[in-house]
């Protein structure tokens, strides 16, 4: 129930990023009191993001270096969804959850800037090192970028309702116990 402000403030900030502009999603009025949380998303998706390409530049592959960024950005709170679910740890495997919808609405909109190039990359890179501008060119789809920042904001919608829904499900699920006395 505590997440569900900070889901719907989520929300609209990157649907204002995706339909005006990625600029809205960065300078985004956070409240007071949803501000921490943010910031910590915010910065800790970054260093995860940025450690990604690194990490998947082990590879050798350029396609695969580029796209390890948000790839490791998604796979990070999969795998802290897994740990609580697997462990019954549910506030865990919720945040986890909260966290990889967060993942993707955040991705959409840097997907969303792939051909305006507007967003100041880390260590003032040049434009040409936008990820999905990159991503999208190698797929023959960047004339598409708003349709796939479309798709990734939907999942990242579908996945923030699941970590909404799914502990309401586990409590009622938790709440009644049905017992047999038939003898």
């Amino acid at each position: 129930m505590l997440l569900i402000l900070p889901g719907w403030i989520a929300l609209e900030q990157f649907w204002m990023a995706l339909s005006t502009d990625i600029m809205f999603a960065v300078n985004y009025p956070h409240p007071f009191f949803v501000w921490p949380l943010f910031y910590l998303l915010d910065n800790v998706t970054l260093l995860i993001h940025e450690a990604g390409h690194t990490i998947f530049g082990l590879f050798q592959w350029r396609f695969l270096t580029i796209l390890g960024g948000t790839l490791l950005q998604m796979i990070m709170p999969l795998l802290i969804f897994i740990l609580g679910w697997y462990k019954e740890k549910r506030v865990l495997a919720q945040m986890g959850l909260f966290w990889l919808s967060y993942s993707w609405l955040d991705a959409a909109a840097y997907c969303a800037d792939a051909y305006d190039q507007n967003l100041p990359l880390i260590g003032n890179l040049p434009k040409s090192a936008h990820d999905f501008s990159n991503i999208l060119s190698d797929l023959n789809v960047l004339d598409h970028y708003s349709e796939v920042a479309w798709t990734m904001y939907a999942i990242g919608f579908l996945i923030l309702i699941a970590s909404l829904v799914w502990p309401l499900k586990e409590y009622f699920e938790r709440e009644f116990v049905y017992i047999s006395l038939n003898l």
